[in-house]
């Protein structure tokens, strides 16, 4: 009776096959909601609020990102050596921190540059998470079933998205500082979830238990894991070594400063320039989340046969013809409409984004191919509110001149997906169901 479900929704997969995967979902749910319903809003309060303009608004962000990429190469790097748990756990508690001291800030009308550090407190644990995260899924999938279970994380995050500006648009419209201490409390309720609900995936910590002290030496397990060796960043590096990886993380930096407009400068464009309430701001944001919550798996489904690099094209086409649509209307269902586009973009782009990273790796160095794809997933994310700032402050009342140059952002990344498509080995290219993983690049 309930089958249809499972062609939206992984219903079975979540409830029946894999349990671990289950409260992945949950926490991973609470932390988007905590993350939701603060940050469209953040730039609002800045500058509709206090007053301060996009360009710096936009440095604030791209201050915070750097930090995020710090983030990402410690997620990763400590996700190897200690377990994937440990990092989530304290990534959460960070940004709980981060949120309640935003919050403390709009309180006492604190200067600027406390919210450039509350920010970057943020971004980094937030970006601490990605890593861990990311190879947990890959630990939980193993080699057959890898686009299924990112396409699981992305529904769970947008689940949280959808929820999160609702709320944050509610509480805005009440007071900035109550919308930052909410969030802030949940994300504590998503550290909690991690500590207590989620289990350890990483094959090197998985398996151990406490033991008391031995008394004379112990000849160690057969095939049990070595300890992962001390991290040297010169080994952290190494990886970009491979000439079409670090092609790929090139490419993809031009993606993500696409996919940073969505916060930043949507948000302000739809307020200030088009004339939408908070509420309906939260409204658009939701409808984001929504598509990817209903429609990610089946996308995943149908893609699954595609080259990966040739999904990564067609969903950067579709961020482009939706931002493109948002320089020729301001109405509400005009900017709905363009969101739509956009979402479909996203749900397109991202599972493949991630599988092919895991591709690259191998199961001992997945926490640091990560890392550094988060590492060039942040400075897309601080490049983008720059560029879309400026944009903004460059041409205000010229909406069709903004849009254009993020379409043109798109397309120029689609048409580097192409290229890396011929460059790289149908094996590495595929879905793990019909390609192997391919060894760790030491």
């Amino acid at each position: 009776m309930l089958r249809w479900i499972d062609t939206l929704f992984p219903r079975r997969l979540l409830f029946q096959e894999d349990r671990r995967l289950l409260h992945l979902f949950v926490g991973r749910v609470l932390s988007s909601t905590g993350f939701a319903i603060v940050l469209p809003f953040l730039s609002l309060y800045l500058h509709g609020t206090r007053g301060v303009p996009m360009t710096a608004v936009g440095a604030l962000f791209l201050i915070a990102s750097l930090g995020g990429a710090l983030g990402q190469v410690v997620g990763g790097e400590w996700s190897d050596r200690s377990g994937r748990k440990i990092v989530m756990i304290a990534s959460q508690l960070l940004r709980t921190v981060a949120f309640a001291s935003l919050g403390i800030a709009v309180l006492t009308h604190a200067p600027f540059f406390v919210f450039v550090l509350a920010t970057s407190l943020s971004a980094f644990g937030g970006r601490m998470f990605e890593p861990p995260s990311g190879a947990m899924v890959a630990d939980m999938a193993g080699t057959d079933r890898q686009a299924e279970y990112y396409g699981v994380l992305r529904i769970a995050g947008n689940l949280g998205w959808a929820l999160g500006p609702a709320i944050g648009g509610f509480l805005a419209a009440l007071s900035y500082s109550s919308l930052f201490l909410v969030g802030s409390g949940v994300m504590l309720g998503a550290a909690s979830i991690m500590a207590f609900a989620v289990e350890e995936t990483s094959p090197t910590h998985r398996h151990r238990r406490p033991r008391p002290e031995p008394t004379i030496a112990e000849i160690p397990d057969i095939g049990q894991a070595a300890a992962p060796p001390k991290f040297q960043l010169r080994e952290s590096w190494n990886a970009l070594r491979d000439p079409n990886f670090l092609r790929y993380l090139l490419i993809s930096t031009v993606l993500f400063v696409v996919m940073a407009q969505l916060i930043v400068t949507l948000s302000v464009y739809a307020v200030e320039w088009s004339g939408l309430s908070k509420v309906q701001l939260g409204t658009l944001y939701a409808l984001n989340g929504l598509t990817v919550v209903f429609l990610q798996f089946p996308a995943v489904k149908l893609t699954r046969t595609l080259r990966l690099t040739t999904s990564l094209a067609l969903g950067a086409v579709l961020y482009g013809v939706g931002y493109g649509m948002m320089g020729w209307g301001q109405g509400m269902a005009f900017l709905l409409g363009a969101t739509f586009v956009v979402s479909l973009g996203e749900i397109i782009a991202t599972p493949p984004s991630l599988q092919l990273v895991a591709n690259f790796s191998g199961e001992t160095t997945r926490g640091r191919y990560m890392g550094l794809f988060g590492v060039f997933n942040s400075i897309g994310w601080s490049l983008g509110p720059v560029v879309g700032g400026a944009l903004l402050d460059s041409f205000h009342g010229r909406p069709v001149i903004v849009w254009s140059v993020i379409m043109a952002l798109a397309f120029v990344a689609a048409a580097g997906f192409l290229d890396l498509r011929r460059r790289l080995p149908r094996s590495l290219d595929r879905d793990l169901e019909t390609a192997p993983a391919r060894s760790a690049v030491a």
